[in-house]
């Protein structure tokens, strides 16, 4: 088995390539096309890279110029990127594709997270196969469906949760640029008869915002799965409303999960919950002493799955398990009377202040229940050895009277000393709020201000 980097932007080029590795049983290193080519370079030899299939526009913007000091030991190989609209994938291309259940390695994923450097996942061919199988199970797409990729295939929810899907069921693919007006979306959804669409919140609300601006209206799509980020009940609501007759489904995952562990059917869909495990995966809320914590009661999110991945390209970062032969996600989480499980937000991202312990979400729910407001994050910061709770938010109001209204309806230790407008949330490739720069913000805000 080699490790054959695969670079570029999404294209017919790109899915050949993959399956191209994939026949010869290799393993697909993914990196993300909008990683400057330097710092590619850097994770393709920390993963032992010694060849890479790069998009032609890629290399020939920069292949060139490379040092060959830095490039040595990879062979780089172009492949055609091409993909200035939106199209089918050809059903030669899609039908060449064999599952593979072997424990051998498939792909490394490179994570998408908000902090911290990238971590190289490694999963098997069962765990991508087994893990496609089961949003198949749930998914219960037929002949007649169309799936349209709008995200990057590096991610895994992409890879997986949609292009895998489809290739399994011999699905129609529909593979478009990524960085395209919201429109343009819509036209093309249209013109090729899409049914299915996978999004994070942040395209959600982009799409939804279009739908409500303009006559643009939906004829053949059936189904919308949203998974990334966190999606707020508001921007559900707001979007269930807007798309009336299309079903708009919450899913959650991470890459260490094969990726993914839950979602929202047609039974199991109430609110911003990201529904119930899907088959072969059990999820339960752990307290720190290692117990299963009861139904509405906050912990963290562990999960057990056949699809767990093999480990880390370098390192053992795994999160430490309170719960024996279970992944600890990392993030916070509980479960309705529904049994329908909400993610709150990461564990790194609670606030301990005056021995309270604050959870963002709820701060941004009731900030996100004001209607001038479109969107926000609370973080907390430290400034001159001070503790603060700060939030970066979006909308036509001022911040005071953000405070007032949070006053009247949460304790005085949970309302942001901080509010600072701004015209759009920092956010990363994959739509995941970028809190450390947000906490960059905030602090900036506050040594301003003099506080």
């Amino acid at each position: 088995m080699s490790r054959i980097a695969l670079y570029g932007e999404n294209s017919v080029g790109y899915v050949k390539s993959l399956l191209r590795i994939w026949r010869s049983h290799d393993s697909a290193v993914l990196i993300d096309p909008r990683i400057p080519m330097g710092s590619a370079i850097l994770m393709m030899r920390e993963a032992h890279v010694k060849k890479c299939l790069i998009g032609g526009r890629i290399f020939a913007s920069v292949g060139d110029g490379l040092p060959r000091e830095i490039t040595r030991d990879i062979e780089f190989v172009p492949f055609d990127d091409t993909c200035t609209a939106a199209e089918l994938l050809p059903n030669e291309v899609r039908d060449s594709f064999s599952p593979d259940y072997s424990s051998d390695e498939a792909v490394v994923i490179y994570s998408s997270g908000t902090t911290g450097k990238s971590k190289g996942i490694i999963l098997s061919y069962f765990a991508v196969n087994t893990n496609a199988d089961a949003v198949i199970d749930y998914m219960k797409p037929t002949s007649d469906d169309r799936i349209y990729i709008a995200k990057t295939l590096c991610h895994s929810s992409t890879l997986i949760g949609e292009l895998l899907v489809a290739l399994k069921t011999h699905m129609d693919v529909i593979i478009a640029p990524t960085v395209i007006p919201p429109r343009l979306m819509i036209e093309n959804i249209n013109r090729l008869g899409a049914t299915i669409l996978c999004l994070n919140p942040t395209l959600l609300s982009l799409l939804t915002g279009e739908v409500n601006r303009t006559t643009h209206r939906f004829d053949t799509l059936r189904t919308v799965y949203v998974s990334g980020s966190i999606l707020s009940e508001k921007l559900c609501d707001e979007a269930r409303l807007a798309l009336p007759g299309i079903e708009i489904y919450n899913v959650y995952g991470l890459s260490e999960a094969g990726p993914r562990v839950s979602a929202q059917r047609r039974e199991c869909c109430h609110g911003a919950s990201v529904g119930k495990a899907i088959r072969g995966v059990t999820v339960k809320i752990i307290g720190e002493d290692g117990g299963e914590l009861p139904q509405g009661q906050v912990g963290m999110i562990h999960v057990c799955t056949p699809s767990i991945f093999s480990g880390y390209v370098v390192g053992d970062e795994k999160l430490k398990s309170y719960r024996e032969n279970m992944l600890n996600t990392g993030d916070l989480g509980f479960i309705d009377t529904y049994g329908e499980l909400h993610v709150i937000g990461r564990a790194d991202d609670v606030i301990i202040t005056d021995s309270h312990k604050i959870y963002p979400s709820d701060i941004e729910s009731r900030i996100l229940s004001i209607r001038e407001v479109d969107e926000c994050t609370v973080v907390g910061v430290s400034v001159s050895g001070k503790a603060y709770i700060g939030c970066l938010y979006v909308g036509n109001i001022d911040g005071a009277r953000i405070k007032k209204i949070l006053r009247a309806c949460s304790p005085t230790y949970e309302v942001p000393k901080v509010m600072a407008r701004c015209e759009v949330i920092p956010k990363n490739a994959n739509g995941k709020v970028m809190r450390e720069r947000v906490r960059e913000i905030i602090e900036d805000n506050i040594k301003e201000a003099g506080i």
